[in-house]
């Protein structure tokens, strides 16, 4: 649920940045760029002088472990000398070596003038809090503590416990271990935190073991001794022996002796080097060195603390990316709207357009992307206003002839019934050639309309010519012959209508009645691949090039039009139509001169189906 809702949440965000205009879209795009790199420089800065001051500290902190190892070997040497020298003395060895019921205390021997040294050296050193020597049964032989410990277990309890056991089987090794209620078999009053040592005591002619003796010394003597001015609140030391067990801990607590950390951490430790480790949730700079006697030093630092100054880079970061942004928003939103504002230009001028300005033009500059889509614009509006234009135009045009032929015909219902009544007349009067001409001009008629539609087929189109010669026949006589040459096997294909017949009446009224003796023409077709070509000759006077500029101009003076040549007009007409429905896909081509007749050719593509409907 929570996946699709930040997936929606995502998705709407997006939308919202994508409907902004350009300038914001700009401005928020750099400003997030520009915080990412910011952060990320921001970060590996942070990250190089991290490594850098951890690798520094690391060193500080090897030798600071060394230090206190040495601290640390020299308190057992110093402990397990004494110890040596004490158990070897000859009158420990002398009542050790009696029977059991013959051992008394030792006190009075050892304090004696001959034994006193061993004691004083002891006193002076001051490396012991307690010390206890155990004969083979009962209380100890001899006991002392300098911390008011007190009351000592017998030698029958110590026995009991796995301290003991360790101890004889290192037969004569001093066994190091931290003194704690749940091993503590040796004072009952035990005053202050202890380390503890226990050896055998063997003899040193038969090599028998004859002795116990424990010795203790306080966790804060260790500290103000041999480990002093190296612990702090920010600084931890933590001391384990040999099996991991925690011997001592002093200054930051890092260490809770927990299963996992004591696992994870003996296992890291083994050896010298440093690490940053994760404990209880904070991470630590942990330094460590493994001595000779197996014990592992532990120093520890936060890392926050070593870090704490590069806050101030992180401080540098977040405020040079605030006042980069506060610098560059005002200066990206006025490039943007410098950048955007030939945009906006041309929105403003397409909503012009839109509201139906076809004359919208704008100025470009530039020759960058910006310029060459406003030049694609401009071109564009041309383009459509041209096509506008002409589809007007043409429309004006094909409404202007239509309503023309209208008028010149009346009504075409009531002009097909009258030459319909008409044709029957003379067939009662017997007026055979009147009555031909009346059907050929009634069907004449009925092709020229096409039923409103703005294409027909070419066999339509040559009946239609056929129609208007055979007429036109019967009114010059025999002053008119004419030739129709087009093949029944491209009649099924689409023809604009009218697009032929003004070309034969111009050949008539500018060639056949202006020629004595009268004339020919010849209409004739053919395709050619994916064209049609027709052509139209005369054997006429032919025409000047003024006479055929004349024929080709673009009439534009009104509604209003009195001369009787209609030639010109139809043919510009069947131009400007041809144009329209076939753009660049026609050809009209004339060859003319005085004396030598005319030729029209007409190409157009061969198609069996077009816009505007035909009749078939």
């Amino acid at each position: 649920m929570s996946t699709n809702r930040g997936s929606a949440w995502g998705d709407g965000m997006l939308r919202i940045y994508l409907n902004m205009s350009l300038t914001y879209k700009i401005v928020i795009l750099f400003s997030l760029l520009m915080t990412i790199f910011s952060m990320l420089l921001g970060y590996y800065a942070f990250r190089t002088s991290e490594k850098q001051i951890v690798s520094k500290v690391s060193a500080t902190n090897q030798g600071a472990v060394k230090a206190i190892d040495n601290n640390v070997a020299s308190l057992q040497r110093a402990m397990q000398n004494w110890v040596t020298v004490f158990s070897i003395a000859p009158v420990i060895q002398t009542m050790l070596a009696k029977e059991a019921e013959s051992q008394q205390p030792l006190d009075p021997l050892l304090y004696s003038d001959a034994n006193s040294t061993l004691i004083d050296q002891m006193l002076v050193t001051g490396n012991f809090d307690y010390v206890a020597l155990y004969g083979k049964t009962g209380q100890p032989l001899f006991q002392l503590a300098t911390d008011d410990s007190s009351g000592p277990y017998s030698i029958e309890d110590i026995r009991q416990s796995a301290i003991y056991r360790k101890t004889v089987e290192l037969n004569g090794t001093s066994y190091w271990f931290p003194l704690t209620d749940a091993n503590n078999t040796f004072i009952q009053n035990n005053r202050n935190a202890k380390i503890g040592m226990t050896r055998v005591v063997r003899n040193v002619k038969t090599g028998r073991n004859i002795g116990f003796i424990f010795v203790g010394v306080n966790e804060q003597t260790v500290l103000s001794r041999y480990l002093n001015n190296m612990y702090d609140k920010d600084h931890g030391i933590v001391i384990l022996d040999a099996d991991g067990v925690p011997l001592l801990s002093a200054g930051m607590p890092f260490y809770d002796g927990s299963a996992a950390d004591m696992a994870r951490i003996h296992a890291l430790a083994s050896g010298d080097g440093s690490e940053v480790v994760s404990i209880g949730g904070e991470k630590l700079l942990l330094s460590y060195s493994t001595g000779e006697n197996g014990w592992q030093i532990l120093y520890a630092v936060p890392l926050g603390n070593l870090t704490r100054e590069l806050n101030s880079i992180k401080l540098f970061v977040i405020l040079t990316i605030a006042g980069w942004l506060l610098l560059c928003i005002p200066i990206l939103m006025l490039l943007s709207s410098f950048l955007t504002a030939p945009l906006k230009k041309l929105l403003l001028s397409m909503r012009r357009f839109q509201n139906g300005q076809f004359d919208e033009k704008i100025e470009v500059k530039y020759g960058d992307e910006i310029g060459h889509l406003g030049r694609g614009y401009n071109s564009m509006v041309a383009n459509i206003k041209t096509l506008v234009d002409d589809v007007y135009v043409l429309r004006l045009r094909e409404q202007e002839a239509e309503l023309k032929a209208l008028q010149s015909q009346i009504n075409p219902h009531f002009l097909y019934n009258m030459l319909d009544t008409i044709f029957w007349e003379a067939e009662a009067a017997g007026q055979d050639r009147i009555s031909e001409m009346i059907i050929n001009l009634s069907r004449l008629f009925r092709l020229s309309l096409n039923r409103g539609k703005s294409f027909t087929s070419v066999a339509k189109e040559k009946e239609l010519l056929e129609l208007y010669l055979s007429l036109q026949q019967m009114r010059f006589k025999d002053l008119l012959a004419y030739e129709i040459d087009i093949p029944d096997e491209i009649g099924g294909f689409v023809i604009l209508k009218l697009s032929l017949q003004p070309f034969v009446e111009n050949a008539i009224v500018h060639g056949i009645e202006r020629k004595r003796g009268g004339g020919r023409i010849r209409v004739s077709g053919v395709r050619e691949g994916d064209r049609l070509r027709f052509r139209i000759e005369d054997n006429g006077p032919g025409m000047s090039a003024e006479t055929l500029e004349r024929i080709l101009e673009i009439r534009s003076d009104g509604d209003i039009y009195t001369a009787k040549d209609t030639g010109g007009y139809a043919v510009q007409n069947v131009h400007e139509r041809l144009r329209h429905f076939y753009k660049d896909h026609y050809r009209i081509g004339y060859v003319s001169e005085p004396g030598q007749g005319t030729v029209v050719e007409i190409e157009i593509p061969a198609t069996t189906e077009m816009e505007g409907g035909t009749d078939g």
